[in-house]
């Protein structure tokens, strides 16, 4: 959505940027998240393979690739550039009022 630059009103690019850089550290970083060879295992944090269903594979780990796709955002979009700015959950946990994200309405 930041990509399409149709994020809900009040998300900022900067607050998807500091959310999704944390949540690809905490997993990339992660104990056994890679094996031998360099592939990505399942699990969300290390090789967690009870957490899968049958469908899942390697291969539908790079599917979460998806998340990178503000790559394609020049160094100069307000994702990039600007500051990191918390975001929506780690505002409440830490005790700030703020408002609910929502689901976009379907557009079709």
């Amino acid at each position: 959505m930041s990509l399409r630059r149709q994020l809900s009103e009040g998300v900022s690019p900067e607050q998807v940027r500091s959310a999704l850089t944390t949540v690809m550290r905490r997993m990339t970083e992660a104990p056994g998240m890679f094996d031998d060879q360099g592939w990505l295992r399942v699990g969300f944090y290390g090789h967690q393979p009870s957490i899968a269903e049958s469908y899942i594979s390697t291969g539908s780990c790079y599917l979460c690739s998806a998340a990178l796709l503000p790559l394609g955002l020049p160094a100069t979009d307000p994702f990039w550039a600007g500051p990191a700015t918390p975001w929506t959950s780690k505002k409440i946990w830490s005790g700030e009022d703020a408002q609910p994200d929502h689901a976009l309405p379907d557009k079709s």
